[in-house]
């Protein structure tokens, strides 16, 4: 079924009209005209399916261009097909004629068609012809005679956003959305945005898998074919200037100048109006429907049937000019990326602006792929090879840091010794090395620092970098702190007070350092909470500042209190989302879903981990830090799709990482997820990751609370004695590190392996310490653990112990926690007033509300609910609890409560 061709469908039936009246002899033609796919050869069916439906004769045929050079080949196989169609039927003395492509006639065969009229005594004849505009064949005399003749020419429009969707609508029918109406609404949305409306295209487009994702379908396939097909047949006939100018067209892009396009051809100002008109009538270059479709097909068609190193050389031809001519670096450079490399000094200077220009802009895959040309034009042992290589190193920073370490290295013998040496090996991203990297490293960067002053911005940098290619020794963490307080940044004995670091590679040190003593809890909690916040004061949020911040984001965390932490971190998520950098915001929700878990708030981080998981699906490659925040979040957070998540991303990552962090945190989510139903499995991952965490000196168990998780396992699996000693260790060791969480959750631990008084008290302790820190989660859990032991041995104060742990577990999106207190407090209430367990949450409600003084009016008014359904509330509770009034209701209470 054609949509919106009513008026030339009409047309059609009042031809017939026509027909069926005229006397015999008389010839009529119809010219049906456009471009490429505007939807010509529909029509002719159309109007033959018409013609056949009166009872009419019909012939049809489609012409071939490689008919122009055979003499009346078409008036041959007219009368062939007339002759064959003879005995048929039909109306006799009548004829439908439906020509196909007619402009590619031979010039014979077309004078005999304008002389059918001239030979009356015959049948009367309906012609209806489809010409290509833009066609050269279409130029010749015999085609303009014809078409200036036609009764009727009709143009068919393209299809509105209406009709693309009614077009579309038949695709439902036959399963192509399967009746999702909201597929299909944007199915056709985008459908008519891709297309213009182009009937062919839209016909090609209909059920092709890309459509509902609204990406640009794959213009080399099968379905395309026959379009394809017919754009290379108008393309073969153009005249030499044409073809010209549609190459440079789709060279230069959508946007050029008509002008410049037809300069860039050779062509003369003559030849450029004519390949532009001749193209728009077409439909293949600058028509008003086009859409991107139709683009990009012409552009794969061009591309495709010339012969790539030409095309290659186009576009350095094409960038030479443009260049010549002032363009805009990016856009030289867009030419340059597709075309042959050259060692012409221009092609360097445009691709290194072209690249500048998008790192500006945090695009830094796009200023990649500009670098990686423009060193291609330089000779392979060039000093400047080696400098585009450190330019190449800065834009991968926040995509690929190992790959941006690893064109440092290569630079290195391209550039000159001494400083310009030493400021590339600065140039090396921190978070690169965390995991170790090459030897040649490390020697480098000794020898760098042997010739520069020891306090100079430089040697700060590659200190730094030499730092933390040795976190993985324990013996090197172990010197951090000492190396922080001889710089004045941490307190010491002997000098107390510190200072904050002053410039930026001062912080950069200082982050490095702080982090290595954090992880070897070669200080405490206070002072590196001090020396964090000064960090985080003087470290802006922008894009490059932020990305080097992350060391001592880890450190903030780990201490606690630090106020600057959770605003800066919040201003540069924005920051990042700003810019739009992907990666670095991915980095950033790390951050902060790991922040998030410490500080209780499990929802919180899993939504921020999913975020990063989102804005990074191909994974945090040389990022091993950003790696193990997340996954320790996805271990401590018990959300199935973060776990799946984290556990692909670390699988990836341990195929190329044996040792540091991935095993470890690797380690502990697989224990996670086995903690509750494999205890034996679960507790010989931990104690792998212990040994692991012991090989690298790595004793900081407020980052990483091993011993909690393995104490609980050894008392389950009838180890008591091994249990408390494990859970006395991991708090020696978290006390001298001195953060409440760390504290407050090790003595709940261990209260709950210990018996008696001894356990309660322990408890008491955590309780205490906890009420100082910002944990609330972790608050709520001792609570419920000293409020169910209070309950067990029938001490007063477990109900406040209990209410207060349920409604910070709550708030914590951890009410789970509550089930077990829970029970156990309803069983005690039943004990002690039989009947009260029974009540239910409005009946308790209303009880208490009553109890505590308030009228059945008030009650009522504060519930929203009427009177007689307090009156009703109250009755069940005195039949249920065996009591006859208001005063008996609030000593029942009473006495189930304070207990």
């Amino acid at each position: 079924m054609l949509i919106e061709r009513e008026s030339e469908l009409e047309r059609f039936r009042t031809e017939m009209a026509l027909l069926a009246a005229a006397p015999g002899g008389a010839v009529r033609l119809v010219a049906v005209t456009g471009g490429v796919g505007a939807g010509k050869s529909a029509l002719l069916d159309a109007a033959a399916g018409i013609a056949v439906a009166a009872g009419v004769r019909t012939v049809r045929v489609a012409v071939a261009r490689s008919e122009q050079s055979l003499s009346l080949g078409l008036a041959a196989r007219l009368r062939q097909a007339a002759e064959d169609g003879a005995g048929t039927g039909g109306a006799p003395g009548r004829i439908v004629v439906v020509l196909d492509d007619l402009q590619w006639a031979d010039s014979a065969s077309l004078r005999w068609l304008w002389r059918l009229p001239q030979r009356p005594g015959g049948p009367a004849v309906l012609m209806v012809a489809a010409l290509l505009d833009g066609d050269p064949a279409g130029e010749r005399s015999e085609v303009r005679a014809l078409r200036d003749r036609a009764d009727a020419t009709l143009r068919p429009r393209p299809l509105s956003a209406a009709g693309v969707r009614r077009l579309l609508e038949d695709a439902t029918e036959t399963g192509g959305f399967g009746g999702d109406t909201a597929a299909l609404t944007a199915a056709a949305r985008w459908c008519h945005e891709l297309t213009a409306g182009g009937p062919a295209l839209v016909r090609a487009v209909t059920g092709d898998p890309a459509l509902p994702a609204g990406a640009m379908p794959d213009v080399t396939g099968v379905r395309y074919a026959p379009l394809r097909r017919r754009i290379e047949a108008a393309l073969e006939s153009l005249p030499e200037p044409a073809r010209a100018y549609l190459c440079r067209a789709v060279l230069l892009g959508d946007d050029a100048d008509p002008q410049v396009i037809g300069r860039f051809a050779g062509l003369d100002e003559v030849d450029t109006r004519a390949g532009q008109r001749r193209l728009r009538a077409l439909g293949l270059h600058g028509a008003a429907p086009g859409g991107p479709l139709l683009d990009a097909l012409v552009r794969h068609v061009v591309i495709t049937t010339m012969c790539p190193l030409s095309f290659a050389e186009a576009h350095l031809h094409t960038a030479r000019l443009l260049y010549t001519e002032g363009a805009a670096p990016e856009v030289v450079a867009g030419h340059l990326a597709q075309a042959a490399a050259t060692p012409e000094p221009f092609a360097t200077e445009a691709l290194t602006a072209a690249a500048r220009l998008a790192a500006a802009r945090h695009d830094p895959d796009t200023a990649a792929r500009y670098l990686r040309v423009a060193i291609r034009t330089r000779p392979a042992g060039a000093a400047e090879r080696g400098r585009l290589l450190i330019e190449l190193a800065a834009a991968e920073t926040c995509t690929d840091p190992a790959v941006a370490r690893r064109h440092v290295l290569q630079a290195l013998p391209l550039l000159p010794a001494g400083n310009e040496r030493a400021a590339a090996l600065g140039r090396i991203p921190l978070l690169s090395l965390q995991s170790g990297a090459e030897e040649a490293v490390r020697g480098s960067i000794d020898d760098a620092l042997e010739n520069l002053p020891a306090d100079a911005d430089l040697s700060r940098r590659l200190e730094a970098r030499g730092w933390i290619f040795g976190w993985l020794d324990p013996a090197t963490l172990h010197g951090a702190a000492d190396r922080l307080r001889a710089l004045g940044w941490l307190g010491s004995r002997d000098a107390p007070s510190a200072r904050a670091p002053r410039t930026a590679a001062d912080r950069e040190l200082a982050a490095v350092l702080l982090f290595c003593a954090t992880t070897a809890a070669g200080t405490v909690a206070a002072d590196a909470g001090r020396l964090s916040q000064w960090l985080l004061e003087a470290t802006p949020t922008d894009h490059d500042a932020a990305r080097a911040a992350a060391l001592a984001v880890v450190s903030a965390i780990t201490a606690e209190t630090v106020p600057a932490l959770r605003p800066w971190l919040s201003d540069a998520i924005e920051a990042a989302n700003g810019v739009g950098c992907a990666r670095s915001a991915a980095r950033l929700y790390a951050q902060q879903a790991f922040l998030e878990y410490h500080g209780g708030h499990p929802a919180r981080a899993a939504s921020a981990a999913l975020t990063a998981f989102d804005l990074a699906p191909e994974g945090f490659d040389g990022d091993t830090l950003t790696l193990a925040m997340l996954t320790t979040a996805a271990a401590a957070v018990p959300d199935e799709r973060l776990r799946r998540l984290a556990a692909v991303h670390c699988g990836q990552a341990l195929a190329i990482s044996e040792t540091g962090l991935v095993p470890v945190v690797h380690c502990l989510l697989r224990a996670s997820m086995l903690y509750g139903t494999e205890p034996e499995t679960a507790l010989g991952l931990l104690t792998e990751c212990e040994q692991r965490l012991a090989v690298h000196g790595w004793l900081n168990r407020a980052l990483f609370p091993t011993g909690t998780l393995i104490a609980p396992l050894l008392h389950r699996l009838g180890r008591p004695a091994a249990a408390l000693a494990c859970i006395e260790e991991e708090h020696r060791r978290v006390a001298a590190w001195g953060a409440p969480t760390a504290v407050g959750r090790v003595l709940r631990v261990w209260g709950n392996l210990s018996p008696g008084r001894s356990g309660l008290r322990l408890l008491d302790d955590a309780v205490k310490v906890l009420e100082d820190s910002g944990n609330r989660l972790e608050l709520a859990r001792a609570l419920l653990a000293r409020g169910t032991r209070l309950l067990a041995s029938g001490r007063r104060g477990a109900g406040e112990d209990l209410r207060r742990g349920e409604q910070l577990a709550a708030a914590a999106g951890f009410s789970w926690l509550m089930k077990p207190a829970s029970m156990a407090l309803e069983a005690h209430q039943e004990r002690l007033v039989p009947g009260i367990s029974s009540l239910t949450p409005a009946e308790r409600t209303v009880a208490q509300l009553a109890a505590a003084g308030a009228t059945n009016v008030a009650i009522a008014e504060q519930l929203g609910v009427s009177q007689r359904a307090v009156e009703k509330h109250l009755t069940n509770c005195y039949r249920k609890i065996g009591i006859s009034d208001r005063s008996q209701l609030r000593q029942a209470l009473r006495h189930a409560t304070e207990r």
